[in-house]
């Protein structure tokens, strides 16, 4: 289960800039800060964005550093929400600023399968019949194999050379 994470966009309307009739407004990145964040190192998180203080970017170049961030912060399994806002500095100048509720870290949850026993094969055995020691190991093809099961088989296998007087090597 991914952590949940909700997130907000808030941008002033009024960003006044010079602008590209396809990339919409640009403006120059001053200043990217990370707010809040106490389970990973913010300074880890800002060098992972694309945009930098120096660029040039657009209101879609800031959602992809902010879809960037939620991705870090799932990846880093952070539970909690992002508030991505803009401080506009009227001179066609911005700062990215992402106040993070950090709710600390959620362990994912691991399932594992156990593996199924196909068929049993004993190499240089002589002593005792194939069946007598599949019989012995209590084991049939399908069985869910953990360590504890094996290692039972195991000893029971070994159980079964000496009922039958037979040095285990």
């Amino acid at each position: 289960m991914k952590p949940a994470l909700c997130f907000a966009l808030v941008m002033a309307a009024a960003l006044a800039a010079p602008h590209d009739a396809h990339a919409g407004p640009t403006y120059t990145l001053d200043k990217v800060e990370i707010n809040g964040v106490k389970s990973v190192p913010a300074d880890e998180l800002r060098a992972g964005l694309k945009d930098q203080p120096g660029a040039r970017v657009t209101t879609n170049d800031l959602l992809a550093d902010q879809d960037a961030l939620t991705k870090e912060l799932e990846a880093d399994h952070v539970v909690g929400g992002i508030k991505t806002s803009l401080r506009n500095k009227n001179n066609g100048h911005i700062d990215l600023i992402f106040d993070v509720d950090d709710q600390g870290v959620q362990q994912p949850k691991v399932t594992t399968v156990a593996p199924k026993l196909g068929t049993e094969t004993f190499v240089g055995n002589k002593k005792l019949a194939t069946d007598d020691l599949i019989a012995a190991s209590g084991l049939q093809p399908g069985d869910e194999l953990s360590d504890a099961r094996i290692q039972a088989a195991q000893v029971a296998i070994g159980a079964a050379y000496k009922k039958a007087k037979i040095g285990v090597q």
